[in-house]
């Protein structure tokens, strides 16, 4: 218990820390979250023009409304852009001098998420602000506040499950001299099978029972899901009991690696 609190106060530090060093780069954080929210409106405004030209979807107007103005929220707070910066750490020999810090290098790279998130947020909430009020009338507001604390809650669940696949792939760095085409995997296969490209909804019949259970999915459609598909009390259960399930898989796999990693790591001070 006292390693944990020792844990959440350095966390707490370092995060506070972060917070004043990045907040330096206001203007780049505007930028970056334009171009987060600019796909999303893009795909929406495609999406939108091919049903009200008579495509026929297995979801209508409110469902891909909803889902787009939504995306470039969850797509950014369940984000992780760890792997490849950890696996370089571990490579040049850089996690020798965390070793006799008082805190895991993982705590650093959590308080530089937590801190670039919170940054973050002051540009893209009043992006989606605007979106969401010139398509107000074409969106599926849940009324329910247990629907929205029930989205929260997915959403960190979402965030540690990408957090922690990140630190999976830039683990092997332990064995391998490169891990970045495994990175670039990663971000490649993940945004097609999270649902950041295309609706998850709009996948062909014969996948389904692959693209709803696998992984990916509960890093950012579920989220979505979950306020735009209105999903029933049944699948809300179930699918929130298969994205914890994978929380714990992954991260006791992830536990397992790294300290194997650590028991094979060898660099100059280490």
């Amino acid at each position: 218990m006292n390693a944990v609190v020792r844990n959440l106060r350095v966390l707490r530090r370092m995060t506070a820390a972060e917070i004043a060093q990045q907040s330096v780069y206001r203007g780049a954080w505007l930028i970056f979250m334009l171009a987060n929210i600019c796909v999303p409106i893009i795909s929406l405004l495609i999406w939108r023009t091919a049903i009200a030209n008579g495509a026929q979807l297995p979801i209508d107007e409110r469902y891909v409304t909803t889902y787009f103005v939504l995306l470039g929220f969850v797509t950014m707070a369940t984000s992780s852009w760890m792997a490849g910066f950890l696996a370089n750490d571990i490579r040049l020999g850089k996690l020798s001098t965390w070793m006799v810090r008082p805190a895991s290098l993982l705590v650093g790279f959590v308080a530089n998420n937590l801190s670039e998130k919170f940054l973050k947020l002051f540009a893209l909430v009043p992006m989606i602000g605007i979106v969401w009020w010139i398509f107000r009338d074409s969106m599926n507001i849940p009324a329910s506040l247990g629907r929205w604390v029930l989205f929260a809650f997915s959403i960190v669940l979402g965030a540690i499950l990408v957090f922690t696949i990140d630190i999976l792939i830039a683990a092997l760095a332990f064995w391998m001299d490169d891990v970045s085409a495994l990175v670039q995997a990663r971000v490649i296969i993940a945004g097609v099978l999270s649902g950041s490209v295309v609706p998850l909804a709009l996948m062909p019949e014969w996948s389904q029972g692959f693209v709803d259970h696998q992984p990916f999915r509960y890093t950012v459609s579920f989220p979505v899901e979950i306020v735009a598909g209105e999903l029933s009390g049944g699948d809300l259960v179930a699918g929130l009991g298969i994205q914890f399930g994978y929380v714990v898989a992954a991260g006791v796999l992830a536990r397992l690696v790294w300290a194997a990693g650590i028991r094979a790591y060898s660099a100059v001070g280490a």
